[in-house]
């Protein structure tokens, strides 16, 4: 049986925002590799909830790579073939994985995945509990949870316990065929779990609740309250929006266009007044994105202007390369996180 055996850490409630990942490699049943990464968020912030949960803060972070800087070492784990990645509670996982390589606009191979947990209940129905935790403890599993490379290599080991309860010596899809039990994928942009045969799909980005960026979707989130520039400045370990031109079409609530601007100027944007082709994000501040895009359009309609390298570009076939967004979902991209909104 071969598989890696895959978990994440985060630093908030943001799936882009993971903060350790470990990567335990299976081949012919046995564990042959390790590989474990500390990870510095796109965000600095860090929740309260998260460090009581993992122990991990901004300061171990400071000098630790970004996600795209570990995407190629994780890629060699995977192999040429890119392994099936295994993980516990696999939904989760595998949209941090997503939304943090979309974070960098890194766009993710199509591959396969499992779950233990689905896995598990199959091999041992009847259980009250099939988290990390209980499972391990059950099968004499010694482990310190919440750490990515113990959990990782906990996950690694129930597989291989639910092997041996199945009596099955095979490649994994002996296993998954024994438990009637139909792999996950990412397939073309879209996430499907893991499922017993004749289940209904779910798609895992539409179970986030978020779009395939990782952004929160506004119909299922809270109202968003005022912006708290200090607590937000507070929370930022480095610039995280250090060279993007940005174009606010209005004020972030609670602050005056002027304090917008000298907002997003202390983390590293450059403040634009209009759009052009050297625009990296449009916030559409007190109007949907739709409305945004549309009075985007009308303004640049008949109109010609020079790119970055001098070629003159007419109509708005420019246009599609610039990411318009709602306040929630530009929020979402800064340190701070719900902690930079008062209500």
């Amino acid at each position: 049986m071969e598989f890696v055996a895959i978990d994440f850490e985060t630093a908030n409630h943001h799936p882009s925002s993971a903060c350790q990942l470990a990567a335990v490699v299976v081949q012919d049943s046995k564990i042959i590799s390790q590989h474990s990464w500390l990870i510095r968020p796109p965000s600095g912030y860090f929740s309260p909830i998260n460090i009581s949960i993992h122990g991990i803060r901004p300061s171990d972070v400071l000098g630790s790579p970004t996600m795209a800087q570990v995407w190629p070492e994780l890629l060699a784990v995977l192999g040429d073939g890119l392994r099936v990645l295994m993980a516990h509670n696999a939904r989760f996982d595998m949209g941090v994985l997503l939304a943090s390589l979309a974070a960098y606009d890194i766009a993710c191979p199509d591959f396969q995945f499992n779950c233990t947990r689905a896995l598990a209940r199959a091999a041992w129905p009847g259980r009250n509990r099939y988290g990390l935790k209980p499972l391990g403890q059950s099968l004499g599993i010694h482990f310190k949870h919440h750490d990515a490379l113990e959990d990782a290599r906990c996950c690694a080991k129930i597989a291989l316990a639910i092997q041996k309860q199945c009596a099955t010596d095979g490649p994994l899809e002996q296993l998954e065929a024994s438990l009637r039990i139909q792999r996950g994928y990412h397939r073309q942009g879209k996430l499907v779990s893991p499922r017993s045969t004749g289940q209904k799909t779910r798609d895992r980005l539409s179970v986030l609740a978020t779009d395939r960026r990782g952004f929160p979707i506004q119909a299922t989130s809270r109202r968003l309250g005022t912006i708290c520039p200090d607590t937000i400045r507070g929370a930022c370990v480095d610039q995280p929006l250090a060279g993007k031109n940005i174009v606010l079409l209005g004020p972030l609530r609670g602050l005056s266009i002027q304090q917008t601007a000298q907002l997003l100027t202390d983390l590293g944007a450059h403040v634009q007044s209009q759009v052009d082709p050297t625009t990296h994000l449009v916030v559409a501040c007190g109007m949907s994105v739709s409305e945004a895009k549309q009075q985007i359009a009308q303004a640049s309609n008949h109109t010609t202007v020079s790119s970055p390298n001098g070629d003159q570009t007419a109509g708005d076939a420019w246009l599609d390369k610039i990411r318009v967004l709602s306040v929630r979902q530009f929020c979402a991209m800064i340190p701070g996180g719900a902690a930079g909104f008062q209500t």
